[in-house]
């Protein structure tokens, strides 16, 4: 049976090495490590393995340390990994069989790349030239991202490879606290830098540059350098095992970089080599949705969904056939007033992958819409294995954003009996509490931070908003004496002043700064949702205009999220006397007439948002629904003119009968 040496360049990977050594040390030979200075335990522990360690003075270049290790070598046979690295123990007799073949020169290897936040990381799969034959004329070059792959062609162009589909190697350096720790991106443009300098024509340096640049956030000067690197380059040859990849990263960094047009001919021109690549259907569907061009982006996302398992070759990201694509599609949906359907594939999303957060905060954001009724608490108990107290957290997190104040205090509070105690939490519960009426609670539970400097102004703040909801003027006034007496910033102090005015207290008009509204707006909301028009309607009068007419769309949202519609149109006017072409401002004022069931008004409004914005659907869909409305009311309006007019009866009958 023929033998293998692992040969591996490491520096400083006390914390890794053990990990890729133990699982491999069954299955090689001869374990080569070169050391390239590191001062902790690494060598010990490599020593520990049986390794031969090898110290070598780094010189800059990569590749001169991983010739060192094949100086070394001795076995027929050379793997290479990083620290960073592990073999799958199951992939341990398929890779003696790869190494039997005779007529084989060197192998692919699939390669699980894990990437991301380290609680909650994504894999995605690639394929790369790691095993090969041991032969004192195959050398790595490169001072970065070095390939012994050309050296071996230069010696036979007919060489045959081959992957190795049952060997599998897991890589975590791309883990977000591995990417930090190590400052690999700066690291490895400064190194790409000087190869370009003395391979400036090869592509896959080239390529690695242009990727450096993308994950550099650098999206301009990315786009330039993968173009280098695509000119010429045709599937087939060494070239096809990066190419996909590079055509996919060209789109990605003309999206990033708001190029979409662009973007879409590198699309198409992916699809026309590899039509199964689901990668370049779902970036082809976020550059169609960004151009607004939803037909088509929600045929590209379908396309994706449709797609079977992908080729190693390819690089395929988490997702992209499943819960990243369904999110769109229910995003989609949701410009056409479909709820339902958006509903449908953001549940997909989510029940494909529960970490997929962002898909749980809009199905609930869909379920509640300002209800707190029996029905949301059951769907979300049938949909959300909340088996932890941790994701109860999570999830009365976002039924509080969207101010769903019962539900989400049952969610934390299981949360608080299942040993989660934080102050966030039990500000979250106090407020909770507080909206439900239930104020001693929620006064013990703020009365708990009390003493604690750290929190003490949010303490008292939220204790006087309570207090300030019970009409208990008394307590409002000794609270907010002791916050004045804080010194606190001039216009938190005006906001706080704001609680303790008495209703023909005279102290002029208030401004505050729009970064230090949103205190203000969350004492205005919980009146709201406390029922308190009232209180609002006092503190707003206290505002000067100028602060009103830079809020009043949001001021315009938050009344009619509460069906005060007078109120809602009031501020929607101030909104548009300086902002006339708001495309969110007209529809909403549209909303509001149609609610008011003024549909003459509502198609004007939705008509003018057309004009402003016609390529988005929202307006239109709005505008045809309350065509039909106006199409039933002057029916209903002609048959009672008409009574004896049997044309207008039958019509009406028609036009009711409609879905």
């Amino acid at each position: 049976m023929p033998a293998i040496s692992l040969c591996m360049i490491v520096r400083d990977e006390e914390k890794c090495l053990t990990k890729c050594l133990a699982s491999v040390q069954e299955v090689v030979n001869e374990i080569i490590v070169v050391d390239t200075g590191s001062k902790d335990e690494t060598k010990k522990i490599a020593a520990g393995f049986g390794a031969k360690v090898i110290d070598f003075i780094w010189n800059g270049s990569f590749a001169d340390a991983r010739n060192a290790s094949l100086e070394a070598a001795t076995e027929d046979w050379v793997l290479f990994l990083d620290a960073d690295e592990y073999l799958e123990p199951s992939s341990y007799e398929a890779l003696r069989k790869a190494v039997a073949q005779a007529d084989v020169e060197g192998y692919y290897i699939p390669i699980v790349n894990i990437y991301g936040n380290e609680q909650q990381p994504e894999q995605c799969r690639d394929l790369l030239f790691r095993l090969f034959r041991n032969r004192n004329e195959y050398r790595f070059c490169g001072i970065i991202h070095e390939q012994v792959l050309n050296s071996i062609l230069e010696q036979d162009r007919n060489a045959n490879f081959a992957i190795a589909h049952d060997v599998t190697i897991y890589h975590y350096g791309y883990l977000d606290n591995q990417v930090q720790g190590k400052d690999k991106i700066n690291r490895n443009l400064a190194l790409l830098v000087q190869q370009i300098k003395e391979f400036p024509e090869d592509k896959y340096v080239l390529y690695q540059y242009g990727l450096e640049l993308y994950r550099a956030e650098r999206y301009g000067e990315s786009i330039e350098m993968l173009k280098k690197s695509l000119a010429g380059l045709k599937p087939g040859g060494p070239e096809s095992m990066y190419l996909p990849k590079l055509i996919r990263l060209l789109v990605m960094a003309h999206y990033q970089a708001r190029r979409y047009e662009e973007a879409v001919e590198y699309v198409n021109y992916g699809l026309s080599l590899y039509p199964d690549y689901a990668d370049l259907y779902h970036y082809g569907g976020l550059c169609f949705y960004e151009l607004r061009a939803f037909g088509t982006s929600f045929e590209y996302f379908m396309k994706a969904t449709t797609l079977g398992e992908q080729a190693y070759v390819y690089g395929s990201y988490p997702g992209v056939r499943g819960f990243r694509s369904y999110f769109y599609l229910g995003k989609i949906c949701e410009e056409f007033d479909r709820e339902e359907d958006a509903l449908g594939h953001y549940l997909v999303a989510f029940r494909e992958n529960p970490a997929f957060h962002i898909a749980l905060a809009q199905i609930i954001r869909i379920l509640v819409k300002g209800e707190e009724s029996d029905d949301v608490r059951i769907a979300l108990d049938n949909m959300c294995d909340c088996c932890t107290a941790e994701a109860k957290v999570l999830v009365g997190s976002m039924l509080f954003s969207e101010r769903s104040y019962k539900i989400a205090g049952e969610y934390f509070e299981a949360a608080a009996s299942g040993g989660v105690k934080t102050a966030e939490l039990d500000f979250c519960r106090a407020i909770c509490l507080a909206q439900q009426d239930r104020f001693i609670e929620a006064l013990q539970l703020l009365d708990e931070y009390i003493d604690d400097s750290k929190h003490y102004v949010r303490v008292m703040v939220n204790k006087a908003i309570i207090f300030w909801l019970q009409d208990n003027a008394f307590k409002v006034r000794s609270i907010t004496d002791s916050l004045l007496l804080v010194g606190l910033d001039d216009d938190f102090m005006a906001i706080v002043k704001l609680l303790r005015l008495q209703p023909n207290e005279d102290v002029g008009f208030v401004n505050v700064r729009p970064d230090s509204s949103e205190l203000l707006f969350d004492i205005l909301l919980r009146a709201m949702d406390h029922g308190d028009f009232k209180k609002v309607d006092e503190i707003l009068a206290r505002m000067q205009q100028a602060w009103i007419k830079t809020h009043a769309y949001r001021l315009m949202q938050m009344y009619l999220r509460h069906n005060r519609l007078n109120d809602a149109e009031r501020y929607g006017h101030i909104y548009l006397v300086s902002n006339q072409d708001s495309f969110d401002a007209l529809v909403g004022m549209g909303d509001i007439k149609s609610k008011k069931s003024e549909y003459w008004e509502a198609a004007e409004y939705y008509r003018a948002a057309v004009s402003v914005t016609p390529c988005s659907p929202r307006a239109y869909v709005n505008l045809l629904k309350t065509y039909d409305k106006l199409c039933l009311e002057t029916l209903k309006t002609a048959v009672e003119k008409h009574p004896d007019v049997e044309l207008f009866k039958a019509m009406l009958e028609q036009e009711a009968a409609r879905p």
